[in-house]
């Protein structure tokens, strides 16, 4: 009993140790308050529209028959286009597109009508600005609807049988918001990042003080340290997860299908996972500049990894590897498909994979610590964290 009361006596120090470390470093503070407590709000904010509506495009009718100026009355009224110039040439609608008054072109060719009456397949191009992803998203969903209804209108005026029904059902994300794949991946991803930085920060400044973690005596008590260490740190995200994970999206109204209790439990497995990733890579920070270099260096790769700007199954086998590194690889994806689905058997294979990261990275946090220890012990004796 003696070692079990010794044992938690020993982690209880560590851990209000650690959380006085942390609320005495103001720079850490910073990096928690700031990034943690404002960046949330902020991209919802920013992103709280998601789609771009009423979008400016020319119309090039070449046809100027019924079909045409059906098809044309039917593109206005979506909410994703707007006709605003009604154009002779194309050559006009580009100088309208590079003057920004419009962001999209609608070109219908001078046989659009008299194929449709013949029966045959009839064309109608598109140009959009690709200055961003939206506008060219709005054309292209604007468009492809109004033809689809054409083709089922058409086809029901001639009695044709066999023809390929369809219905416009969107699951989840009805507008095809950009918020939904962007601002769900950055509530996740500030999660690690601030983990990452403001524990790091912490471990560089200490180690420039000379001042180790490696509180044990004779390579004993390790699990003490980490574990002492941990709980310190799961108490302060486990708060920030609920509060940027979930408060901040219901307070801006974002879809989430999840319960509470199955978003407190996803949160759980990811805090656990970033804590232990962060401890292990901090055992390599020695000066507390070191952190600014690695922000600017892994922020846009751990980015990239979550599969928010690439398909995840268009990476690279280099690339698939080093995704497996990153918490946000498997934990971005599951919080974007618990919001969507609302069933934890839906993010299973990534709790999975994130128990695995957690296991890993306590053990090889572990053996950092047992090596730090060695080193502190041959160069010096190590000066106590208060």
């Amino acid at each position: 009993m003696s070692y079990i009361a010794n044992w938690f006596s020993e982690t209880w120090k560590i851990f209000t140790g650690e959380l006085r470390e942390v609320f005495h470093d103001s720079g850490v503070m910073i990096i928690f308050c700031f990034a943690g407590l404002v960046y949330p709000p902020l991209y919802n904010w920013i992103y709280s529209i998601g789609s771009v509506d009423e979008m400016p495009v020319a119309v090039v009718d070449l046809s100027q028959g019924s079909y045409s100026r059906c098809y044309l009355q039917k593109l206005d009224a979506t909410r994703e286009c707007s006709l605003a110039y009604n154009c002779i040439s194309l050559e006009e609608a580009r100088e309208l597109m590079a003057a920004q008054k419009v962001h999209g072109i609608v070109l219908i060719p001078s046989d659009f009508d008299t194929r449709i009456v013949h029966g045959q397949q009839a064309t109608v191009s598109t140009y959009a600005d690709m200055s961003t992803f939206l506008y060219y998203k709005a054309l292209t969903i604007g468009t492809n609807l109004v033809m689809l209804d054409e083709v089922r209108v058409i086809q029901d005026a001639q009695q044709l049988e066999g023809f390929i029904s369809y219905d416009d059902t969107r699951l989840y994300n009805p507008n095809i918001s950009f918020t939904m794949f962007f601002v769900y991946m950055c509530l996740f991803m500030i999660l690690q990042q601030v983990m990452f930085y403001g524990s790091t920060t912490l471990a560089g400044t200490l180690r420039e003080e000379g001042r180790s973690f490696a509180r044990s005596i004779g390579g004993h008590g390790v699990g003490r340290i980490v574990l002492g260490r941990g709980a310190a740190y799961f108490v302060i995200f486990m708060l920030l997860g609920v509060y940027g994970a979930i408060l901040v999206p219901a307070l801006f109204h974002m879809p989430v299908q999840a319960s509470f209790w199955n978003m407190l439990l996803l949160l759980a497995f990811f805090v656990a996972d970033i804590i232990f990733f962060s401890f292990t890579w901090s055992s390599a920070i020695w000066k507390r500049e070191t952190v600014l270099v690695l922000l600017l260096f892994v922020s846009p790769i751990a980015v990239f990894l979550t599969g928010f700007t690439w398909p995840v199954s268009n990476f690279s086998p280099f690339w698939k590897v080093i995704s497996y590194v990153f918490p946000t690889s498997f934990g971005c994806r599951a919080y974007m498909t618990l919001c969507n689905t609302g069933s934890l058997s839906a993010i299973a294979p990534e709790l999975r994979a994130m128990t695995l990261q957690t296991v890993v990275y306590y053990a090889l946090a572990s053996l950092a610590i047992y090596a730090e220890n060695r080193i502190w012990t041959h160069l010096a004796p190590p000066k106590p964290v208060n």
